[in-house]
């Protein structure tokens, strides 16, 4: 044990984390699972938004909390609700039930966001942070997509009839796994700066949050960025399901697509820092703009045989620009309000998702290709308008470099 914690610093064990925490075997069958306890599919489409709705509640107020009682154990309280919710899923029964399992998800997520991100940061070596950051975050996001290649894979053995009984046991073996993640963040080591303002009034580290995105030209352009350059990755994973059916894709290859484009996002995320380099000043314009070109591709692929290598790229594209993206915005950032700043930029990110979710849901309604366009258009349309490829300049320069 005691090697254990000698050889893992924070970033490698938050990978891991990220890992077990991600190990859905269920994912596939959530819905059928859902419906056997009884649940409505008007129900079932509820539920997202009861999460994303606690998100947005308690994004603020729990990047407040972060920074009031350290990130460490803002990360700790997340994977146990995170773990709690897991082993309450188990037992529900009825739809009050689901939704409160649904709030305590949320919060777990809101508790998360900000607070990770800066544990990662201020527990990386002096030297070279920027460069740390991309590794890091890299490494970060190579696990969860690792993660999402596995599981599925796993889940298709476990629940290899569609029984209650071996929905519950890919539930469990789901919950395990997230306990695990929670037993493992229990031997982070909570970052230095915490402490130097445990004592402070939350509502003013709140405001001291805000005031630092009013003041700063380029932390509030970060922001923009933040919320009008998503990818919209949520909806591509709800779309793609019914765009193969129509498109008379096998049904086997809803899984083995999904892990395939998870697979290649881990090898993405994982050398990301070698990409940056190939790719030069304008990496993050570049992997900004790219999945904006892929749902435009994907508007006008039909053939089953060029829509499956045409889904695993754009869902590998879909996070590609976050460790950089990740890099940047942290640099602007000062120490002492990072979880509540970097909360700020998540929850006008989830908003704007939120709501783009419910149009592209009313487009996809009439024509699932055409979603994907207005996606696409979006994306190439604020990546260029917000001047994305000035990021590489403020990077190096932070505030001496404002937007032209």
């Amino acid at each position: 044990m005691s090697m254990f914690r000698f050889t893992l610093d924070n970033s490698r064990k938050i990978a891991l984390i990220t890992f077990f925490a991600n190990l859905y075997f269920y994912n596939h069958i959530g819905t059928l699972y859902q419906l056997a306890r009884g649940l409505s599919l008007t129900e079932i489409g509820s539920i997202t938004s009861v999460i994303l709705a606690t998100i947005f509640i308690a994004e603020i107020p729990t990047g407040v909390i972060a920074d009031k009682i350290g990130y460490k154990w803002s990360v700790v309280v997340a994977f146990m609700l995170q773990a709690l919710g897991e082993f309450m899923y188990l037992f529900a029964r009825s739809y009050p039930v689901f939704i409160l399992i649904a709030v305590v998800a949320g919060l777990g997520y809101a508790f998360l966001s900000g607070a990770q991100e800066s544990l990662v940061y201020e527990t990386l070596p002096n030297e070279n942070k920027d460069e740390g950051m991309k590794k890091a975050m890299g490494r970060i996001g190579s696990y969860y997509q690792l993660a999402f290649f596995i599981a599925p894979i796993m889940g298709g053995f476990i629940v290899s009839q569609l029984t209650l009984s071996k929905y519950m046991l890919a539930i469990l073996l789901t919950a395990c796994s997230v306990f695990i993640a929670f037993l493992i963040s229990l031997t982070l080591k909570g970052a230095k700066k915490e402490k130097t303002h445990n004592d402070q009034n939350p509502i003013i580290i709140f405001k001291e949050g805000f005031k630092e995105i009013q003041k700063s030209r380029n932390l509030l352009w970060i922001l923009l960025l933040a919320v009008f350059t998503s990818s919209f990755s949520n909806s591509l994973f709800s779309l793609y399901q019914p765009y193969f059916s129509q498109n008379n894709v096998p049904a086997m290859w809803l899984g083995w697509a999904l892990s395939l484009g998870a697979l290649l996002a881990f090898f993405i995320q994982k050398y990301i820092h070698h990409i940056d380099l190939f790719l030069g000043k304008y990496a993050v314009f570049y992997l900004t703009i790219w999945p904006g070109f892929m749902y435009i591709l994907l508007f006008f692929t039909h053939s089953p045989l060029l829509l499956i290598p045409m889904f695993i790229v754009t869902y590998a594209s879909t996070e590609a620009k976050s460790p950089l993206f990740s890099s940047v915005q942290n640099n602007l950032i000062s120490d002492k309000h990072r979880a509540t700043v970097l909360s700020f930029i998540s929850m006008f990110t989830r908003c704007y998702t939120a709501i783009m979710a419910l149009v592209l849901g009313r487009i996809a309604d009439s024509s699932i290709s055409m979603a994907f366009l207005v996606m696409g258009i979006l994306i190439i349309f604020f990546t260029v308008i917000f001047k994305t490829y000035r990021l590489s300049i403020v990077t190096h320069a932070k505030e001496e470099v404002l937007i032209a």
